[in-house]
């Protein structure tokens, strides 16, 4: 293990913008989850006003909080709506009107005037990467607009942090709309003296200077590993830009390791922040190396969950598969936390997706595993009995992946294993009928179309743009849609914006991709409660607020189904609950785009 870095990134110099602002306020929050003590004051958003209250019920009969006087949308069965729910226990106890919960008042029982607001069951983001949202904040520069918007603006960004680090220790950045991805041409000049190592926000393409490239060995005569690509000028020297997590690794594998205690620490900071945008329940879905994975509950059993999750343990070369059979135990936390399976990358982004046809990006027909390596690990992992998600975004590599499922089942017929393929960008007719014929679950991210919608047709095609996270067809066909944040890899992690692309898919210079995909917000809605509770085998207990659920519960300032649709995006979250305890409250805008051309 190499020695940790002398001087950790500090928050406070390198957060800027309004993740300045972010990071102040979740680590406000504590590590410890709270308890809800006190009954939070709302500001009406109606003219009603609830009869007086009149605690009638005995102390064994009344219930422990009842929210009332607002619009509970259950999104049962039945898309049922009500004025009130009533919690015992952590779990919802009844449903109804203001009249329906009044006689399950004690003098015990806190009680909320909702003043109107709605009432969501808690949003369920069912992929994201919340530790490593941590360890953005505390480990690397953010090179993000608005404030960095070029190469130079990198440049002067990554300056300061030369100015403030050691000279030979790591340096470390994300950066999103650069106008290319840099090189080590444009690192070496502010930085010759540092190692530099710099992430495209979606995670799969990384640059790095020319220190960095030396200390890991990397040169001319470093070969691509299977599955990925070191970018190399016209002498055949690498540029220092790498594509895919198999090239990525070349370099990373020579950064200081994190310690348990930072990753614990990740982990605790970024928890507060999915909360405040109304999170209830996160799917981290690229959780590398059982070390992470104990850390998860190990925070669970310190008793610093404040929401709850599950985990996939991510498969990134062959020889983790031994591992992954004999070293990954089903762990077991304080209640909040649970192993859920493993995950598989089969491609990379729109630049690398695994496609039936060319486009013109960097590879489209490498897979980053050998196929049939990948379905004899797929075989081997369907046997544990635990669910499998493979990271998809070309056709090929969601039919390669289906094959492996449809096998893996023939040879071993599990009930439900529900097996999910993760973003699934583009995918035939043909592909989404053997979805609904295997069960598959589609796990996705409608709001890409902003992040990439006008980038895509230089790539795919025109003609490719109508396959596009096809939301619509999947819904129709009978395929369960789950949906998520992929936070960090995208610029917004709010459910908001999440439900608004699934709702417009619009690109950055507002043109619709597949408007006939679109789905309605009820169904978005849906697809990012009950959808993804199906998508984590949690259905029934949570995803809807029916009685004898686990009360996790999202206040909205504003109504979601009846808000303009261009406020969608903006609705701060007003409150949050876990198992009836507050664990968020008081509307936090500075989680949501800050304005229109942020969105």
């Amino acid at each position: 293990m190499k020695k940790q870095p002398s001087r950790r990134i500090t928050r406070r110099e390198f957060l800027i913008g309004a993740g300045a602002a972010l990071a102040g306020a979740a680590l406000a929050c504590g590590r410890e989850r709270p308890t809800a003590t006190a009954v939070p004051a709302l500001t009406p958003v109606s003219t009603h006003t609830p009869a007086p209250i009149i605690p009638t019920a005995p102390p064994e009969r009344a219930t422990d909080l009842v929210l009332m006087n607002g619009k509970i949308i259950t999104v049962d069965p039945a898309d049922t709506i009500a004025q009130a729910v009533a919690v015992k226990d952590g779990l919802i106890q009844a449903v109804g009107s203001d009249g329906d919960v009044a006689p399950l008042i004690g003098e015990a029982t806190r009680v909320v005037d909702l003043g109107g607001r709605a009432v969501t069951p808690g949003l369920i983001d069912a992929h994201n990467h919340l530790q490593i949202l941590g360890l953005l904040q505390g480990f690397y520069v953010p090179l993000m607009p608005p404030e960095v918007r070029s190469i130079e603006d990198m440049q002067a960004r990554l300056a300061e942090a030369v100015a403030q680090t050691p000279e030979g220790e790591w340096i470390m950045g994300y950066f999103l709309a650069l106008g290319r991805l840099p090189n080590r041409h444009d690192l070496d000049p502010v930085a010759p003296n540092h190692p530099v190592w710099l992430v495209q926000q979606g995670g799969h393409y990384g640059s790095a200077n020319s220190l960095a490239l030396q200390v890991a060995g990397i040169t001319a005569a470093t070969p691509n590993p299977t599955g990925g690509v070191i970018e190399r000028d016209a002498n055949g020297e690498p540029t220092g830009v790498f594509y895919n997590h198999r090239a990525m690794d070349l370099l990373r594998r020579y950064i200081p390791r994190y310690t348990p205690e930072d990753v614990r620490n990740n982990i605790a900071y970024a928890q507060p922040i999915f909360a405040a945008a109304g999170v209830t329940t996160f799917h981290d879905n690229n959780v590398r190396g059982t070390d992470t994975v104990a850390a998860y509950f190990d925070t669970d059993r310190e008793g610093k969950m404040l929401i709850r999750g599950q985990v996939y343990y991510t498969l990134e070369w062959p020889r983790d598969l031994d591992r992954a059979l004999q070293e990954v135990e089903y762990y077991e936390g304080n209640g909040l936390m649970r192993f859920a399976g493993f995950k598989f990358l089969l491609d990379g982004q729109a630049h690398m997706a695994y496609c039936h046809e060319p486009h013109n990006g960097v590879r489209w027909d490498m897979p980053t595993w050998d196929p049939q390596t990948f379905k004899e690990a797929v075989r081997a992992l369907h046997d544990t009995g635990l669910q499998i998600c493979v990271h998809c975004v070309g056709d090929a590599a969601v039919d390669l992946t289906l094959d492996a499922y449809e096998e893996a089942m023939n040879a071993n017929p599990r009930p439900d294993p529900r097996h999910r393929i993760e973003h699934c960008v583009l995918c035939t007719p043909e592909a989404t009928q053997r979805m609904k014929d295997l069960g598959v679950v589609v796990s996705t991210q409608p709001q890409f179309i902003r992040l990439g919608g006008d980038v895509w047709p230089t790539i795919f095609g025109e003609e490719r743009m109508s396959r596009v996270i096809v939301t619509r067809e999947w819904l129709e066909e009978g395929v369960v849609v789950a949906l998520g944040s992929d936070a960090p890899t995208t610029p917004w992690l709010t459910p908001q914006v999440t439900l608004f692309g699934a709702v417009r898919r619009a690109t950055y210079s507002k043109e619709q991709v597949g408007p006939e995909q679109c789905l309605t917000v009820q169904e978005a809605l849906r697809a990012h409660t009950m959808g993804s509770a199906y998508a984590g085998f949690e259905e029934d207990v949570k995803g809807s607020i029916e009685v004898g659920k686990l009360a996790d519960l999202t206040v909205w300032s504003e109504d979601p189904y009846t808000a303009p649709l261009q406020r969608l995006w903006q609705i701060p979250v007003e409150m949050t609950l876990v198992g009836g305890e507050i664990v968020h409250q008081g509307g936090d805008t500075s989680l949501l785009p800050r304005r229109v051309g942020d969105l």
